[in-house]
């Protein structure tokens, strides 16, 4: 201050101008340095202050002692992160050593133990010749921009530990779930994760399956299919595949799946793998297979409940023909008590027949089959069908032989009813007075094997009916047994009889067969077996 005077005022030993201007700049950037907020100072080359400004107290928390006291007097230095910082590291004694500027953020404790979080940026100061000989440092106060990154950090760290904390609660959740098997797949269908679920649906311990890819879970045809690799290229592509089928278990058991595959892209937009989440509906399956089972088995029984309603009306026709023609002789002859009684027998007879005929219909189409198999006398069953066939036999004056026919297991009603429509088409297609031939043998091991309907290694029995009716084009000789075909027209009829015959033969394990020719009759041969284990499933 004394030479700013002197050289303001002009003194005895008074200045030029230039060395009065250069005196009046450096006094004017020491106050000005002097009384700046930010810290400055100065050292020598090692490391002794030379020169330090008010702001600088503050962070020694201290005066020191120019020449003495080196500027990291006092001082703890931290790097930015925290960690204690030796003194040789300090961007100072970087500068000093190298000859170098070396700036770096770094935090100051001074002895009172309060910390700045500092930006030191030292230069290097040379004199004429080169010569390091100091260096000064300006600390740039960066504490309030270090505790909003500070606080900035904190808070990602919280939404990260918050975002863990979530996908681990989630994760758990995910991995107790036991209803789902619910598994992350990589891009290439490898597993990369397994929840409780999945070990309970697919039987694959964690460590067992993981890394291994989900086409373990597919049978054999299914990847030989490709099914795994395009339910993938779907879930790729639409970003959701669903599929339901029957999936393999660790035990080469089989449940039925209920799966989704979903793809999981990257902030790109990329395919980087997949979710897939599948549900055992194997009960589901089951039930409903049951229910459409015995839709089946209802639909196949209301075929049948309406082949056995025209049969009904149909075998009941010749007892009531008998009641009414019987009741008309009945009338006549009310007064020839002889004859009156026998046409009251007549009646009595058919009606008792047609009782007995209802029953055993009914017993037929509400009872397991199985449970209506008997041993059948062929002879009875015969000798009813002509006695319910009387008026007809008697109008055409025909002549049935048979005699010695077998008996076998079966049931009774169906093979009564084979019979039936077998004598009543040879009545209804003859022509003159009708001669019908009943008879029977053992059935040979070349028939049997020979015949794809009949079980090789079992009896049968084969029964031929033989009649000098009309017949028929050899042609149709299978055309005949199909319901609702009818070679003419002329006679009337709705062609279930026959139809029904063969449903009759198949269901007892046996055939029925045609061989006939135009004008020259037909022979109806039949193949039952002796004893009926089982009978065919509808």
């Amino acid at each position: 201050m004394d030479s700013y005077k002197e050289a303001a005022t002009g003194g005895e030993n008074s200045f030029s101008e230039n060395e009065r201007i250069s005196i009046l700049r450096e006094e004017y950037f020491s106050r000005l340095i002097e009384f700046l907020p930010i810290v400055f100072y100065t050292c020598d080359e090692y490391g002794r202050l030379t020169f330090y400004n008010k702001a600088a107290v503050t962070y020694w928390g201290f005066k020191p002692e120019l020449g003495k006291d080196f500027y990291h007097t006092g001082w703890k230095i931290y790097s930015i992160e925290g960690k204690p910082l030796a003194t040789d590291s300090a961007p100072m004694a970087l500068t000093l050593k190298h000859a170098k500027p070396h700036s770096g953020e770094v935090i100051l404790e001074n002895k009172d133990g309060q910390r700045f979080y500092i930006l030191s940026t030292p230069k290097p100061i040379f004199n004429t010749s080169g010569k390091l000989v100091g260096a000064l440092n300006i600390h740039i106060d960066i504490n309030e921009r270090y505790i909003l990154k500070q606080q900035a950090n904190q808070a990602e760290e919280k939404q990260q530990l918050d975002r863990k904390r979530m996908e681990l609660q989630y994760q758990q959740m995910i991995e107790e779930i036991e209803d789902y098997a619910i598994i992350m797949l990589d891009i290439d269908g490898n597993i990369v994760s397994w929840n409780k679920g999945a070990e309970k649906i697919k039987g694959y311990k964690n460590y067992e399956i993981i890394g291994k890819n989900f086409k373990n879970f597919y049978f054999q045809k299914d990847r030989e299919d490709k099914m795994p690799d395009r339910l993938l290229e779907i879930a790729c592509t639409e970003g959701r595949a669903s599929h339901e089928g029957w999936r393999r278990r660790k035990d080469d058991s089989k449940f039925w799946g209920s799966i989704i595959i979903t793809a999981i892209h990257n902030d790109k937009g990329k395919v980087i793998g997949y979710t897939k989440v599948t549900r055992d509906l194997t009960e589901r399956k089951l039930a409903d297979d049951r229910i459409n089972e015995y839709n089946k088995k209802l639909e196949a029984k209301n075929k049948e409940l309406e082949q056995y309603a025209y049969v009904a009306s149909h075998d009941l026709q010749e007892p009531l023909r008998k009641i009414e023609f019987f009741s008309k002789m009945l009338k006549d002859k009310i007064d020839e008590k002889e004859d009156a009684l026998l046409y009251a027998d007549k009646i009595s007879a058919a009606t008792q027949r047609m009782s007995k005929l209802i029953k055993d219909i009914l017993q037929y189409t509400n009872t397991n089959k199985d449970e209506l198999i008997s041993e059948t006398n062929i002879n009875t069953i015969v000798a009813d069908v002509i006695s319910d066939l009387e008026l007809i036999i008697n109008e055409k004056e025909a002549l049935i032989s048979f005699d010695g026919l077998p008996k076998i297991k079966a049931i009774p009603v169906q093979i009564y009813q084979l019979f039936h429509n077998i004598l009543s088409n040879s009545l209804k297609f003859s022509k003159g007075t009708p001669h019908i031939e009943i008879n029977h043998s053992d059935a040979s091991e070349e028939e049997v094997s020979s015949n794809d309907f009949l079980r090789t290694g079992h009896k049968y029995i084969k029964f031929t009916i033989k009649d000098d009716g009309i017949g028929f084009d050899p042609i149709y000789k299978n055309k005949i047994f199909e319901m609702f075909e009818r070679l003419g027209s002329e006679k009337g009829g709705t062609g279930i009889g026959l139809a029904l015959c063969r449903k009759i033969a198949r269901n007892h394990n046996g055939y029925i067969t045609a061989v006939s020719e135009e004008n020259n009759g037909t022979e109806i041969i039949i193949y039952l077996p002796e004893v009926l284990t089982g009978t065919e499933k509808p």
